[in-house]
């Protein structure tokens, strides 16, 4: 559009804001009564929502906008338009229309559907579209660059047409920004799209409607006239907008201004931690997403006394505060701190922080963390929430965005929870056996990456040498076998390290490590206890080479079958000549089963397994003997006992 079209268009569009309050009175009294919910919705006139009826032709020159838009717009918005462009070059011309052009990108793709417009005050609630928001950020614009005479006002510094220059800018606009909601909802009472578009059915009494008003309020409260909630601004009878509005949450909370966080159960800062906020799936994500958050309490006064302008996950914010908000959601303070930025952080320990977290629907588990792990996949509500966490699985691994490696989503565990809060979900013992995954090394839910040792937490990944992909057979990943000696006895397991029965390893490589096999009910009597000595010559000889611990029992000399496992490291490196070890932290194994026995400890290349469905990750650290490194060469395998594979697991 040309500039002069543009400044015609514009008074057209201010022209349509004009509110006859004769008309209002008229159609008040003409029921009888003053319409409580006229005056919500209509407080802020009835722009035009047709885009193309700002083309029309001319308007007339003096114009009038609503008694409570601002007073520098207002002085604006009686000038004539019809010269305003009189006195501008081409060149800031060309530059005004680039901005209008980065205001409808900016709206169309980076703002909410739908968004609360109120007054400076949080009065007169409105429901608006993306197209009236971009009316009134036009307005802004055209206020922006000329003073009240009419006159520009645009500096020759404006000429620098970068796009960031123009984001910039119009996030400095009324209209170009906005507040966001962060909170659980009432079990009755919320006002949902359908309710304020049908005016009748709208309670204005309700505490979902109350909570609307005092949040439009605090909104405004911090300069802003815009605001967006999940209550009232979402179409959930819409499947394709409730299904954008999910897969956008993530930028949506990170385009805000403010985030609102408002804890309902809070009324200061020594119980801000046991406030139920704080177990639902989905403000998990609102709080990471957001660059800027405030939080407020059960009467929506300011959680802490941090000035307006400084967020409440900010280094500078009182060590309560920030320790509160670490206590209640598992984070640690440098990764409350860094967030919404992220991408250095294991997606292991993403899924811990999600592990104990309420949602109602089952998928929303899933769909929850979509935006934490920045990938986007379309919603199917009654899929279920293992196929939910499945797909997820799916998009985490063919995306770009890893910290270092796609294996991290391997490190996993089923133990149970220590002192674990009563209102925080169970875990499973095990994963179900009717997994839908392909893949042993992938869990059926984010809830188990809740319990994950000290151990687990050291664990170390290598940047993968090969594409991790999965199939219906599995993910393929090069693994590093070792076998292992399995000891059951009691009486030996439960010796002290120190005591162990010693066994000397194939070469200079070996491991011990003990697990703790507990039954379904947790009971101390329903333990058992296993050893593995991972290495151990005595399975490469043929005459099992016995121990020479006096202490060790006549029978510890045989070996059978049941005493061989069989563990592959997953977190290794596969060079061109070598394999490296973790050079920091444990090694990361999961036990495979082979179909077929080998044959003097001779593994096929082709080797099949099978599934072990129960199974989880292990770990265990690594002994080096006679000055080993952690880098061994491929043709000296076989000499410490180790063979490399590349399997689907």
């Amino acid at each position: 559009m040309e500039a002069q079209d543009l400044l015609k268009a514009l008074k057209r569009f201010a022209e349509s804001l004009v509110h006859s309050r004769k008309s209002q009175q008229e159609e008040q009294s003409s029921s009888g009564k003053p319409d409580q919910l006229q005056e919500v919705s209509t407080a802020f006139g009835n722009p035009t929502t047709d885009i193309a009826i700002l083309r029309e032709a001319d308007t007339p020159a003096e114009i009038q906008l609503l008694d409570r838009w601002d007073e520098r717009t207002s002085q604006f918005s009686r000038l004539d338009f019809t010269n305003l462009l009189a006195g501008v070059d081409l060149e800031r011309r060309t530059l005004l229309n680039r901005i209008m052009d980065e205001a409808r990108s900016m709206v169309f793709n980076k703002m909410p559907i739908r968004l609360l417009m109120f007054d400076q005050k949080g009065k007169g609630i409105k429901l608006v579209e993306r197209s009236e928001v971009l009316h009134y950020l036009f307005l802004d614009i055209v206020a922006a660059t000329f003073d009240n005479a009419g006159q520009v006002r645009l500096a020759m510094s404006w000429t620098d047409d970068s796009k960031q220059y123009m984001q910039d800018f119009l996030l400095t606009l009324k209209f170009g920004q906005y507040a966001i909601l962060s909170h659980t909802w009432l079990p009755h009472g919320e006002v949902t799209y359908s309710e304020w578009k049908n005016h009748t059915s709208l309670d204005t009494q309700s505490p979902g409607y109350s909570k609307l008003e005092k949040f439009c309020e605090v909104a405004a409260g911090y300069g802003l006239r815009l605001a967006w909630t999940d209550t009232v601004c979402i179409n959930k009878e819409s499947t394709t907008e409730l299904d954008e509005s999910i897969r956008s949450m993530f930028k949506w909370y990170g385009g805000a201004k403010v985030c609102v966080a408002y804890l309902a159960e809070t009324t200061s800062l020594d119980d801000m931690d046991k406030d139920k906020w704080f177990t639902r799936g989905w403000t998990l994500q609102e709080l990471l997403a957001s660059n800027f958050i405030k939080f407020h309490t059960l009467d929506w006064t300011a959680i802490s006394n941090n000035p307006a302008d400084q967020s409440d996950k900010s280094n500078f914010s009182p060590i309560s505060l920030v320790s509160g908000i670490c206590n209640a959601t598992g984070l640690d303070k440098q990764e409350l701190l860094d967030s919404p930025d992220f991408n250095n952080v294991p997606i292991w320990r993403k899924m811990q922080w999600a592990a104990y977290r309420y949602v109602t629907r089952e998928e929303d588990a899933t769909y929850s963390l979509m935006g934490i792990f920045n990938v986007s996949m379309p919603t199917a509500y009654g899929e279920g929430a293992e196929h939910a966490f499945l797909r997820l699985v799916k998009e985490i691994l063919s995306s770009k965005s890893t910290s270092v490696s796609k294996l991290e989503i391997a490190n996993w565990s089923f133990q149970r929870p220590i002192g674990v809060n009563d209102y925080r979900p169970a875990l499973d013992v095990q994963p179900a056996l009717d997994t839908l995954s392909s893949s042993i090394l992938i869990p059926a839910s984010s809830r188990l990456y809740g319990t994950l040792s000290e151990s687990h937490r050291n664990v170390h990944f290598y940047p993968p040498s090969v594409p991790i992909t999965l199939s219906h057979l599995g993910l393929r990943v090069p693994v590093l076998l070792m076998p292992s000696r399995t000891v059951t006895r009691g009486d030996i397991v439960k010796r002290s390290k120190k005591n162990r029965p010693k066994f000397y390893p194939k070469g200079d490589y070996s491991a011990t490590f003990v697990e703790s096999v507990k039954g379904p009910n947790y009971t101390r009597s329903s333990r058992r206890h296993r050893a593995y000595n991972v290495l151990d010559s005595t399975l490469f000889s043929s005459g099992h080479i016995g121990i020479t611990d006096t202490n060790a029992p006549p029978d510890m000399d045989s070996v059978s079958d049941d005493d061989i496992r069989i563990f592959a490291v997953i977190n290794i490196a596969e060079k061109a000549i070598e394999v490296l070890l973790p050079t920091t932290g444990p090694c990361l194994a999961i036990e495979v089963k082979l179909k077929n026995p080998p044959i003097g400890w001779a593994i096929p290349e082709d080797l099949e397994l099978e599934r072990k469905l129960a199974a989880c990750p292990i770990t265990f650290d690594m002994v080096y003997h006679n000055d080993s490194s952690f880098r061994i060469f491929k043709d000296k395998l076989n000499h410490h006992g180790m063979t490399l594979r590349t399997m689907y697991l």
